[in-house]
């Protein structure tokens, strides 16, 4: 099992749910006692609001493994590109509850932050779409980097693809070892 790691400070909220006492290092440590004295007051910490988004998807997501298309012309994915990429997805055995797929024409100006917070991948690919988009720094395509504990694949959009073989082959070299 991968350690839970988060950047959100929220995330106190529901990971720490015990009490915590403060205990005066001078006592005995054998015998506390409690006392009947004025209470300490802790100040209150105010912690950032950070704005919570949700993502409309396909599939489960139940492998970590996010897919980025950009599709303005359909409000999830065109149905040809579709089965071209579930069949790309099944050489790979992933099917559709493996993988969370997002028009990302729907969420202008969403960074990679907020994905990686929502989705929790560990794998990203990107189709037709510069990483700089979402904050990532530039990525040639069809080449596989590591930012922040995802690996993150660029590549040519899904139309391109289905119009050329070459890009496709290109593509699915790269993706057999992703």
């Amino acid at each position: 099992m991968e350690k839970l790691i988060t950047h959100n400070r929220n995330a106190l909220r529901l990971l720490m749910t015990e009490d915590l006492y403060i205990i005066d290092k001078d006592a005995p440590q054998s015998t506390v006692q409690a006392t009947s004295g004025p209470e300490q007051i802790l100040p209150e910490v105010k912690m950032e609001e950070s704005k919570q988004i949700s993502f409309s998807y396909l599939g489960e997501n139940n492998r970590y493994f996010l897919i980025l298309v950009d599709d303005a012309s359909h409000p999830e994915l065109n149905t040809a590109h579709k089965e071209m990429l579930m069949k790309i997805m099944a050489a790979k055995k992933l099917e559709m509850r493996d993988l969370a797929i997002v028009n990302l024409a729907k969420y202008q100006g969403v960074s990679f932050d907020e994905l990686k917070a929502f989705f929790s991948c560990n794998r990203l690919t990107l189709f037709g779409i510069a990483p700089q988009v979402i904050g990532l720094p530039a990525i040639a395509a069809n080449e596989t980097v590591n930012h922040l504990g995802t690996k993150v694949l660029a590549t040519f959009s899904l139309g391109e693809m289905s119009s050329n073989t070459d890009k496709k082959r290109e593509f699915w070299n790269v993706m057999k070892e992703f």
